[in-house]
């Protein structure tokens, strides 16, 4: 009985001091709007990061928005291991193996770090997205004719 209030108290007394230096919890509203990024010329594509957090590892972690209007993207060696889920629209990823996937609003997947493939937008799409990898690298893209 004496080790479990030792423990207790232990843990009382670290609790604080670790809630004190976390960040306050934050709200990713699937409605906020995006930014536009002008990266492709002709298609709207926005962006809008909500969070983001350093770790003392080295890896940062960004919480956000992303969305662009009907085009075709060649992703090569993608710089984050990214977790999507599907707020609207219509993605078919092709992967550089010939495996494809589709997507629409609800449904969830996690793009690795590395990946290389086609990103098709059949129909304007919107992401909630959490990325973790370097915040200044920048995806690799190649045009794609129709």
């Amino acid at each position: 009985m004496i080790r479990l209030v030792t423990a207790m108290l232990a843990f009382g007394h670290v609790a604080p001091a670790l809630a004190a230096d976390a960040p306050p919890t934050v709200i990713i509203d699937s409605t906020v709007p995006t930014i536009e990024v002008p990266v492709k010329p002709g298609v709207y594509v926005g962006q809008n990061i909500l969070f983001t957090a350093e770790h003392k590892d080295g890896a940062t972690v960004r919480v956000g928005l992303w969305e662009a209007g009907v085009s075709k993207t060649y992703l090569e060696d993608y710089p984050f291991t990214e977790y999507v889920l599907m707020i609207s629209g219509h993605l078919v990823v092709t992967n550089d193996d010939g495996s494809v996937m589709e997507f629409r609003a609800g449904d969830t997947f996690v793009m690795p770090k590395g990946f290389s493939g086609l990103w098709d937008i059949r129909e304007r799409m919107k992401k909630q997205m959490v990325q973790i990898g370097d915040p200044t690298a920048k995806p690799k893209t190649k045009p794609v004719s129709d």
